[in-house]
């Protein structure tokens, strides 16, 4: 009786301060999933590969500095992942690959809340006014910001992402993007940086034919467009 008062009523307390987790069996068998706490980057709560069910799970996390940051709720058979919006509560079922979400509320029991896109929107169909759109990365209004304080090497999450660095500059490398995906580059410092092209990979800088590393100046702010595997345009102010 222990067993079914967890599943159809008990809830599992989640602090995101602590960071990235996968769930353990006693976290999962609740219906209730809640997550609290102030955090300084984003955070994805694991349901391990085989585990199906569903869960109402409801964030009320707060910012300890940048952000926003996203909850994401994933599952370690590595299909489909879901965003919990903050402020929102988002009914999640998992088939043991994919997570998959069925509907949403945000704390104050409304409909306005955030809607989290799993897949893609079929042409026709708009977004209500008073809502808000996130995917993988997080608000569709919004460019997350990924600080970085050295040498840097940019990996497939950064697309759609801004990278504010400060020392070290930044590196693009081969067959991580493809064409269509964008990253901005955003010099946080009164010094130079250097954006380099990496093996195999073409950076030309736009309106010209000239390729190769450019330097971004102090607090200039660049954007690289991914034209086809390993080639790319780069724009932007401050850049040489």
């Amino acid at each position: 009786m222990n067993v079914i008062d967890q599943a159809f009523g008990s809830t599992t307390s989640l602090n995101a301060t602590s960071g990235s987790a996968t769930l353990t069996a006693t976290q999962y068998a609740s219906l209730f999933i809640g997550i609290s706490g102030a955090i300084s980057a984003s955070v994805t709560y694991t349901i391990p590969s085989g585990v199906g069910g569903q869960w109402i799970v409801y964030n009320s996390t707060t910012d300890a500095s940048g952000g926003p940051w996203a909850i994401t709720i994933a599952s370690a058979g590595g299909g489909r992942s879901a965003i919990v919006a903050r402020l929102s509560r988002i009914i999640v079922v998992s088939d043991g690959t994919n997570i998959d979400v069925l509907g949403y509320v945000n704390l104050n029991g409304t409909s306005t809340g955030s809607v989290t896109l799993t897949g893609s929107l079929t042409a026709g169909t708009s977004l209500s006014a008073g809502t808000t759109a996130s995917d993988s990365i997080g608000n569709l209004r919004n460019v997350p910001p990924n600080a970085q304080t050295g040498a840097y090497v940019l990996v497939a999450t950064d697309s759609g992402k801004y990278i504010a660095i400060t020392t070290g500059g930044v590196t693009i490398p081969s067959s991580i993007f493809s064409a269509g995906q964008t990253i901005s580059i955003y010099n946080n410092s009164s010094a130079s940086q250097t954006i380099t092209q990496g093996s195999g990979v073409t950076m030309t800088l736009a309106g010209t034919a000239t390729t190769g590393d450019r330097t971004l100046a102090q607090y200039g702010l660049a954007t690289l467009l991914c034209t086809a595997s390993n080639t790319f345009v780069i724009t932007g102010a401050g850049l040489s």
